[in-house]
């Protein structure tokens, strides 16, 4: 489950607003968070994910680091013991599991839907016509995605903001798992190498092509 969705990372609260129709809201929504999120070009960071089941109890745990670029490049490294490399130069994604000795390699999907990774490093002009939104304020700002078709993986997707940086996102499957990802270090809008976004298949691994 942590292998999926690290995947699929690298998305309504009701909202108080005086007499502000739910339409109104949703769309003062929407473009708030196409607002934040079109202001990123880069974000790298460090981050800890936790996977709960449908009971609510923690399943698995694991941290690493990501490297990402609009639009559609990223570079997601979980550390050991579960250690796996997920990377995309927009074109392809390449993910490596050392401890299969295993590359498998797919085309990258630009359907925000099915990849909420794309909040962060795709187009974000149309979120509307994937999801409904609602937002609230507190210490954070938190945006939650309902997803309009019935094929999305999941259910919600809530992405946090603190100021102008991303700070956490959370999505939940039709099953009731759950999985939550916290960024710290994050830096935005820095140079990143090209590098990170290119991937060459350890000798000696299985590598298998999904079309």
């Amino acid at each position: 489950m942590i292998k999926l969705s690290a995947i699929l990372l690298l998305a309504s609260f009701s909202v108080s607003g005086g007499n502000l129709k739910k339409n109104d809201i949703n769309l003062e929504c929407v473009s708030s968070l196409q607002s934040l999120l079109s202001s990123i070009t880069t974000i790298s960071g460090s981050f800890k994910q936790v996977t709960y089941d449908e009971k609510g109890e923690v399943a698995q745990e694991a941290q690493g680091r990501l490297i990402a670029e609009r639009p559609g490049k990223i570079r997601w490294v979980t550390d050991a013991p579960m250690e796996q490399h997920i990377v995309s130069d927009s074109k392809n994604i390449w993910i490596y599991d050392p401890d299969l000795e295993q590359v498998t390699i797919s085309k990258f999907s630009s359907d925000i839907s099915k990849n909420p990774s794309l909040l962060l490093i795709g187009n974000i002009s149309d979120i509307e016509l994937s999801f409904s939104a609602g937002c609230k304020s507190g210490d954070a700002v938190d945006f939650t995605l309902t997803p309009i078709t019935a094929d999305s993986l999941y259910e919600k997707i809530q992405i946090s903001f603190t100021g102008k940086t991303p700070s956490s996102m959370s999505l939940r499957d039709s099953l009731g798992r759950k999985t939550t990802i916290n960024l710290t270090e994050v830096k935005i809008n820095k140079v990143v190498s090209q590098k990170n976004f290119q991937f060459i298949p350890p000798d000696g691994v299985d590598v298998i092509w999904y079309k």
